[in-house]
C-alpha cells in the first residue's frame, strides 16, 4: 500500500489498457512504469473494479469498528470509570493498534472529561480514492496484460497448495528417507494438477465457486457404516449415497458418471 501511495499520481494519470477476455463485472486495467529504484525494471499499475469494491467495504466495516469502539470508550471516560491518564492513554494505544487502516485518519484528544474524535477528510478521500489500485514489479519486457496473466496463475497455484495443505493435509513434513520425500511431493503435485481440472472445468461452465465450497456441497454424498465385530475389531465401510441435484447438477458438469458406483 506504501508503493501505490507514492505511485498515486500515476494511477490517476490514466492510459491503461484493459486486459483482455475478463468478465464485464470485473474489468482489470493495467500499464507499464520503468521502475524508478531498479535500473532495468518495471512497475505493472492494475486497477481492479472488484478489488477496489472489496476493500472500500473493508475499509468502511474497519471504520465503523473503530468509531464504535472510540464511542464506548468516551462513554466509560464521561461516566468516570477511567480517571487515569496513564490508563486512557492505554486505551488509546490500544485501538490504534487493533485498527491500523483507519486510525491513521483520525486524532483523539481528551478534554473537559470527554473524548473527541477527528477525521483527515483529505487522507481519507486519498485512501479511498486508491483502493483497488496495486502493482506488480518484474524485469521482463512483456506486455503488461500477460504479466498480469503470469501474476493470476501464480496466485492460483499458491491457493490450490494452500487448499491441498489444509484439506487433503499435505503439509509439510520432515521426512526422514528420500523416497518418502519423493513420494510426498508426487502426490502433491497429482493432487494440484486433479484439483486444477476440477476448477478449470467448472470455469468451462461459468460455475465460479471456491474450493472449500464444492468440498462442503460434496461432503453429504456419503455414508460411513461402522460395523462391531466379535473379536473387538471394528470396521468402517464408506459408501457413496444419492447425490442431490446439486451434487448430481456438479457432477454432470465434470463429465462424472455417479450412477455406475452402484
Amino acid at each position: 500500500r506504501g508503493s501505490r501511495t507514492r505511485h498515486a499520481k500515476d494511477f490517476a494519470a490514466g492510459g491503461f489498457t484493459l486486459v483482455p477476455g475478463r468478465d464485464e463485472k470485473d474489468p482489470v486495467e493495467v500499464k507499464t512504469l520503468a521502475d524508478p529504484d531498479h535500473p532495468g525494471g518495471f512497475l505493472i499499475l492494475c486497477l481492479s473494479a472488484l478489488r477496489r469494491e472489496k476493500e472500500t467495504a473493508m475499509l468502511s466495516r474497519t471504520e465503523a469498528r473503530l468509531l464504535a469502539n472510540i464511542a464506548a470508550l468516551r462513554k466509560n471516560i464521561e461516566e468516570g470509570r477511567i480517571k487515569k491518564r496513564a490508563v486512557f492513554e492505554r486505551k488509546i494505544g490500544g485501538l490504534q493498534k487493533k485498527h491500523p487502516r483507519v486510525a491513521r485518519f483520525y486524532t483523539l484528544t481528551h478534554e473537559n472529561g470527554t473524548l473527541s474524535a477527528t477525521r483527515d477528510d483529505e487522507k481519507h478521500r486519498h485512501a479511498n480514492d486508491l483502493c483497488g489500485d496495486y502493482m506488480l514489479k518484474t524485469d521482463q519486457s512483456m506486455d503488461p496484460t500477460k504479466i498480469w496473466s503470469l501474476y493470476m496463475v501464480l496466485l492460483q497455484a499458491e491457493e490450490g497448495f494452500s487448499c491441498l495443505k489444509g484439506t487433503l493435509g499435505l503439509r509439510l513434513n520432515f521426512h526422514q528417507l528420500e523416497s518418502r520425500v519423493e513420494a510426498h511431493i508426487f502426490i502433491s503435485v497429482l493432487a494440484y494438477h486433479l484439483l486444477t481440472w476440477v476448477r478449470e472445468s467448472l470455469r468451462a461452465c461459468g460455475d465460479l465457486r471456491d474450493w472449500k465450497t464444492l468440498r462442503r456441497l460434496l461432503s453429504t454424498h456419503s455414508l460411513t457404516t461402522i460395523l462391531p465385530l466379535s473379536d473387538g475389531r471394528i470396521l468402517h465401510i464408506r459408501k457413496p449415497s444419492l447425490p442431490d441435484l446439486e451434487q448430481a447438477l456438479l457432477y454432470a458438469k465434470l463429465h462424472i458418471d455417479w450412477k455406475s458406483a452402484y
